[in-house]
């Protein structure tokens, strides 16, 4: 006997009122009890369906980065990246960037959270940038470890900024920051 299943308008409140408690009040304020209760919903329900606050926040930011950010197709290679990217560097400047270094601290003392958050929002992100890198090679075969590479060129400055700097995460960034990782992957070395 399985039990009921799960109602998709529990999940979407609590995720929901994940974003708009953390927003509200920050991540270290936040709770499982706080997110309960702006949900509508015992603390027992959020519990069936996350381990810890992190796990909700995860979520929360899956679902936003799945619904909020762009899979471009511009027609150019350069023009998708820094299309990408300008809207997750805006996102950065809101509750995206809350929430990402919040997973990040999350990450930090939790092996097994981070690898959850790499394979569950990173994965998904780092696949994205390498087909849109993927445009920009052709018909140069682009390598395993040289896309990685490239993925790595694009999100790392993002994360450190987004950890010590994030107003410094603009168009304006986002554009150099694509013409630069396109160049290197349409012309190699």
């Amino acid at each position: 006997m399985s039990g009921r299943p799960r109602d998709p308008g529990v999940d979407d409140a609590i995720l929901r009122a994940t974003m708009a408690l953390v927003e509200e009040k920050g991540y270290r304020a936040a709770s499982i009890e706080g997110i309960a209760a702006r949900a509508g919903v015992s603390k027992q329900t959020v519990y069936r369906r996350y381990r810890s606050k992190g796990e909700v926040i995860l979520d929360a930011l899956a679902a936003y980065a799945a619904g909020n950010l762009p899979a471009p197709d511009t027609g150019s290679p350069r023009g998708d990246l820094a299309a990408l990217l300008t809207a997750t560097f805006a996102a950065q400047q809101g509750i995206s960037g809350v929430l990402n270094r919040a997973l990040v601290a999350e990450s930090i003392g939790d092996e097994a959270f981070a690898r959850t958050v790499w394979e569950r929002l990173i994965l998904p992100r780092r696949e994205l940038v390498r087909t849109l890198l993927a445009r920009a090679h052709e018909p140069r075969e682009l390598g395993a470890a040289e896309a990685d590479f490239l993925v790595d060129l694009v999100y790392g400055p993002m994360w450190y900024r987004l950890l010590f700097d994030p107003a410094s995460l603009t168009a304006g960034y986002a554009e150099r920051l694509a013409e630069t990782v396109t160049g290197l992957a349409a012309g190699g070395s």
